[in-house]
């Protein structure tokens, strides 16, 4: 067994280690599952993809072994499915007419991430539909049973109020922490072995990223179902749009960055801005996402400093 292989299953054993914790129902570890998947970008962005499909392979055959199918099952569709698919994109490249290399695009990436999430809220969704319940409806039930389990002393009432109010998000809660916490993995992975000289693909540059044109349409079609069709379809596509909406929000990020390093103070700016955020919640991440989709369509960044928006965000070499 060569070093390569060697090291790759050693980060697929150490992923597994980071999140056996909270799969088996340990609240301490919830930080460590968070970025669980760490160790298998930075063997699969280091090494290479055939070594980020070893690193997950290693991980789920571990999981089977230790915890049975269930458990190994959680494992792979929460880190090892989206840490597998960022590598292999990731590595993508070709030549470019002028004889450079093109990197597979960072916001294409991302737009692949949100595509998966929303793809397994319908698939899902459907599935119950499908056997005569529907996903609200399960959601509400097991919502009610955590409240009951977690605050027995909760009035009836109160706890009523919290599954009417957070039922109706939990599957655009969940999808969009899919999407963040590989995104999130994936960057860290990239810069700390940028930083040590063993990244194979270089640094993207962030702030200039671009989303291809089928999410906006994607997006735009799930919220005209949603407000169309009410029920379980209207469920699911209201809870889709706010998946397909996270690259949008990303995006926003990166123009509300650039714009902060363009006026100068860029660092009490952007801390208001995410005070903001924190204190409006879901209706201030809506805002920011809705200055990515004016970025994706009319171009902002340019406007201060930055490059013009190519909204099909393709194949062009990313910047150091």
């Amino acid at each position: 067994m060569g070093r390569t292989t060697l090291i790759s299953v050693a980060a697929g054993l150490l992923s597994l280690m980071a999140a056996l914790p909270a799969l088996t129902g340990q609240p301490s570890g919830f930080l460590l599952f968070y970025i669980a998947g760490l160790p298998i970008y930075l063997a699969g962005l280091a090494l290479g993809p055939a070594a980020g499909t070893i690193a997950s392979l290693s991980g789920f055959v571990a999981a089977t072994v230790m915890g049975g199918a269930l458990l190994s099952a959680v494992y792979a569709l929460i880190h090892l499915v989206p840490a597998w698919a960022v590598v292999r994109q990731a590595m993508m490249q070709r030549t470019t007419p002028d004889g450079s290399t093109g990197w597979y695009p960072p916001g294409s990436i991302l737009a692949s991430l949100a595509a998966m999430a929303g793809t397994l809220i319908a698939l899902a969704g459907f599935a119950l539909m499908a056997e005569g319940t529907g996903m609200s409806q399960v959601i509400s039930e097991r919502l009610s049973q955590v409240l009951g389990g977690i605050m027995p002393d909760l009035p009836e009432a109160q706890r009523n109020e919290l599954v009417r109010v957070y039922g109706p998000l939990m599957p655009a809660s969940a999808g969009s922490s899919w999407v963040i916490m590989a995104v999130v993995s994936g960057v860290i992975a990239q810069g700390l072995l940028t930083r040590f000289g063993k990244n194979l693909r270089p640094r993207p540059a962030y702030s200039q990223i671009t989303l291809p044109d089928w999410l906006s349409w994607a997006m735009v079609g799930a919220a005209l179902v949603s407000l169309v069709f009410s029920g379980e379809l209207g469920f699911l596509a209201r809870n889709l749009t706010l998946v397909l909406a996270v690259p949008f929000l990303l995006l926003g990020l990166a123009v509300a960055h650039q714009w902060a390093r363009s006026r100068g103070h860029a660092t009490l700016i952007l801390v208001t801005l995410y005070f903001f955020l924190f204190l409006t919640g879901w209706a201030g991440l809506m805002v920011v996402a809705g200055v990515g989709v004016v970025e994706q369509w009319a171009g902002l960044r340019h406007r201060f400093g930055g490059q013009t928006n190519t909204a099909s965000g393709g194949g062009t070499p990313d910047d150091d």
